[in-house]
């Protein structure tokens, strides 16, 4: 009975594993603002619920990176907040993630910052462009 319990202890470790843990996505964030510009760095912070991935100040050609994994409900949801220019005053604010039913996880989500908007691609497929850049409050 005792090799019983531990079997099925460690079987449910290995079910909730799979069931919770699967594949990782990667976020990555480009800066490709113009270099020449006095403000080309720029700015990042992300954040999920209570999760928040703290300031990031990202160079020209440079990037920012981390992995997402779903939580158990599948109702996982990352954004941002982006960004750049002097006192860090044009930006935009969006889901970078969430959870969809029926797209494969572990791919690899791609938004890249350029001065006339921000793009995205999804597994090394098209890049197209998704936002333009607005005034936001200090």
């Amino acid at each position: 009975m005792k090799y019983l319990s531990v079997f099925l202890f460690f079987y449910g470790l290995c079910m909730i594993g799979n069931v919770y843990g699967g594949r990782a996505n990667k976020l990555h964030i480009w800066n490709e603002l113009d270099p020449n510009q006095k403000h080309s760095h720029l700015f990042v912070q992300c954040k999920s619920g209570k999760v928040d991935m703290g300031k990031h100040y990202v160079p020209y050609g440079k990037i920012y990176q981390f992995d997402i994994r779903d939580n158990f409900w599948k109702t996982t949801l990352f954004w941002c907040t982006f960004r750049h220019g002097p006192g860090y005053r044009i930006g935009q604010q969006f889901d970078v993630y969430e959870y969809k039913p029926g797209v494969a996880q572990g791919g690899t989500y791609e938004w890249i910052a350029r001065e006339d908007g921000i793009y995205f691609r999804l597994n090394q497929g098209t890049i197209h462009k998704v936002h333009n850049w607005k005034p936001m409050p200090p």
